[in-house]
């Protein structure tokens, strides 16, 4: 008979899934895919992102957090910053909704109505 496997004392951490985005022209509209978690140390790679995309100067922007598995009110604030520039009239931006994790930092921070979301 074994005996049960000893346990080192540290606890089970899960490791950072680290973001990937993909972004792609589709006529007027540009559409940035996320992947992965949009937290502190992420968000400036999606403002960076984002900053490259409004220089094309599209109509719209689609941020897609479907492939989000996580994200921190860091990501929040720079989809809000995306958001605030949007409303200069320059494009228009709409966000394609996340998996429940995702869209509740939506809900818990009232943000909901701020954005325009598609499925």
């Amino acid at each position: 008979m074994s005996s049960p496997p000893e346990h080192s004392g540290v606890a089970d951490v899960s490791v950072p899934v680290p973001l990937r985005i993909a972004s792609h022209r589709d006529g007027d509209t540009t559409r940035i895919a996320l992947d992965g978690e949009l937290d502190l140390a992420s968000a400036p790679e999606l403002e960076r992102e984002l900053r490259e995309a409004e220089g094309g100067a599209p109509a719209r922007i689609v941020i897609d957090l479907s492939g989000l598995g996580f994200m921190d009110s860091t990501g929040l604030q720079a989809l809000l910053r995306a958001r605030e520039r949007a409303g200069t009239g320059t494009y228009e931006l709409a966000l394609r909704r996340g998996p429940h994790q995702v869209q509740r930092v939506f809900e818990l921070t009232k943000t909901v109505d701020a954005f325009s979301f598609e499925d």
